[in-house]
């Protein structure tokens, strides 16, 4: 497929797939409560190179789990997030997806005070320990 071959850049991903989005809120879903630790990264969450991995797909509860990743986390003050998904991009492999290679949700992430939004890559096809990205705090 010629669509695994095109490259992925994390400050203007190219968007492979979309649909309709509404915007969320952090306190629209209920959040993880095992998310507590800063990532051990820097670009842990906001790179393709280290994406959020939330899991779920197998379970149909990919999606809902994405959401309430975004919920568990707040701005460095505490604000509330505002998120939106862009759609999918970076192709990478993964036993876990469709043809053998998952695509990343790109979400893109605000709240009160910010200049412009963070990108926030997450996949829901595979699942690791989940962090707070650097910028972010745990929701309270």
């Amino acid at each position: 497929m010629i669509l695994f071959f095109i490259s992925c850049g994390s400050k203007d991903p190219r968007i492979l797939s979309s649909s309709t989005n509404p915007m969320g809120k952090s306190t629209d879903y209920i959040p993880f409560f095992d998310v507590r630790d800063y990532a051990p990264k820097a670009n842990y969450g906001l790179s393709e190179k280290n994406p959020v991995k939330v899991g779920g797909v197998k379970e149909r509860e990919g999606p809902i789990n994405q959401r309430r990743y975004l919920s568990s986390l707040a701005g460095p003050n505490g604000e509330v997030l505002t998120f939106h998904r862009r759609g999918s991009c970076c192709p990478y492999p993964s036993d876990n997806a469709y043809g053998s290679h998952a695509l990343l949700d790109v979400y893109e992430v605000t709240y009160e005070g910010l200049d412009k939004p963070i990108l926030i890559y997450i996949s829901l096809y595979d699942y690791e320990t989940l962090y707070i990205p650097r910028g972010f705090t745990r929701a309270k």
